[in-house]
């Protein structure tokens, strides 16, 4: 399966998954257009024309000192024109799952993608509704979001989350039922990157060496576009999402009489996750417990792989130790989707916070939740209130005694420890 081969990445950065086993015009840069900057990187080297003085160039910040081989500090970098210089990318389409509402999803993927499939069958669903999608245009602009790996032999990774390049993308029918999705991709015009001195040499390179294939789900199409060029965008962060979220590896390895149903179970996790039903902090528990079970996974797939003849002892017990992490941390997320045990099953936290009661001298507070206080605001507060002033939510929250009161002004504010109270307070919204 896809998931299988790919490690989790950040959500800007590249994602490899793809279903079988995971326009004719330039685009200016606009408004809201992605940042271009220079970063310290050192180059692959070009194996055309041009490598050697290619090899000898190496990506930098302005007035920051270069990294390379000994050799080379004797001559001086090469640095690139600025004429040369990658334009900013242009805005690629917004995800449009950020405004579906829980219902909206769950019919989406149970009704109209999945249909009723069983776990095994999901990769050719998923394939299948893509397929229908890039009927709709054979031809549009999107931005190739790729690994720096590919491009770069050292850089920072803080610093080159992803290389993104403007594309120029030809869709081709699958060849068969299990075909991956590749897509041709050529430079689009103007030269665009998020890296401005990212030399169009090496890009052209490197699309020579891949034949100009990528997977699908490494490119984003760009805002500006049909109508039709919005529903393919709409496809393809369908099935990452599903790749990304709701599909786990164990899926189509058990019997599941009802797999829509699991995936509807998964879906209200992910949306209660987003609002804040689930608390923070669990939820950051469990985020980090899907990464380490991907990572663990991707992990011990590399180590069987670099075993090249039969294991000796050390290899096979250090096989079935990584096997086992696995397994442990697949039952974690198993009983995470079980909706019975979201509130009272082991990862809620009934110890997390004891209740504080009352007060030691047997007073109330009344917190202020705003940016700047003035007296205006508590003119119709009596005269013997005491009064407590937060600029943020959480920390008022955290502050409450039993009988307490929290006002909040206008403004923007996080409320994590909501979910976590446990004494009885009041809390009103003040609109003046």
């Amino acid at each position: 399966m896809a998931s299988e081969s790919c490690a989790s990445a950040p959500e800007d950065s590249v994602r490899t998954v793809s279903p079988c086993g995971r326009g004719d015009r330039p685009v200016a840069a606009a408004p809201g257009a992605s940042p271009v900057r220079s970063v310290v990187a050192s180059p692959r080297p070009l194996k055309g024309k041009g490598g050697r003085e290619a090899a000898k160039r190496r990506l930098q910040l302005p007035g920051a000192p270069a990294e390379g081989p000994a050799d080379a500090a004797e001559e001086p970098l090469v640095p690139v024109p600025e004429e040369g210089e990658a334009q900013p990318l242009p805005p690629v389409c917004a995800s449009p799952m950020r405004g579906l509402w829980r219902d909206e999803k769950v019919a989406l993927y149970c009704d109209q993608v999945l249909q009723g499939c069983k776990a095994e069958d999901a990769d050719e669903a998923m394939s299948k509704y893509l397929s229908e999608k890039l009927k709709l245009k054979d031809k549009w602009l999107g931005v190739w979001k790729t690994n720096p790996e590919l491009f770069f032999v050292k850089y920072e990774e803080a610093s080159i989350p992803f290389v993104g390049i403007l594309v120029e993308v030809t869709c081709k029918p699958r060849q068969s039922s299990s075909s991956c999705f590749k897509v041709t991709i050529s430079v689009a015009e103007p030269f665009s990157s998020n890296i401005a001195n990212i030399p169009r040499d090496l890009v052209e390179e490197i699309l020579e060496e891949v034949e100009h294939s990528v997977p699908l789900l490494e490119v984003y199409p760009v805002e500006g576009q049909d109508s039709e060029i919005r529903d393919i965008a709409l496809a393809l962060e369908v099935v990452r999402f599903f790749y990304d979220f709701l599909w786990r590896d164990w899926d189509d390895e058990e019997s599941c009489e009802n797999y829509t149903a699991l995936i509807e179970e998964r879906i209200n996790l992910w949306c209660d996750i987003q609002d804040g039903t689930i608390p923070g902090p669990i939820a950051q528990r469990f985020k980090k417990t899907l990464e380490k079970y991907k990572h663990k996974r991707v992990e011990l797939i590399e180590y069987q792989s670099n075993i090249k003849e039969d294991p000796s002892a050390a290899e096979a017990v250090e096989c079935w130790k990584k096997y086992y992490e696995i397994v442990m941390l697949c039952g974690l997320l198993k009983m995470w989707e079980d909706l019975r045990l979201r509130v009272h099953g082991p990862f809620f936290p009934r110890i997390l916070r004891r209740r504080k009661g009352k007060r030691d001298f047997g007073k109330t507070i009344t917190h202020i939740v705003a940016k700047v206080m003035t007296t205006d605001m508590v003119k119709d507060l009596s005269a013997d209130t005491l009064l407590q002033q937060h600029d943020d939510l959480d920390l008022a929250l955290d502050s409450c005694y039993s009988g307490d009161t929290v006002v909040i002004f206008p403004g923007e504010y996080q409320a994590v420890n909501l979910s976590l109270l446990t004494d009885d307070i009041t809390i009103k919204g003040c609109w003046c």
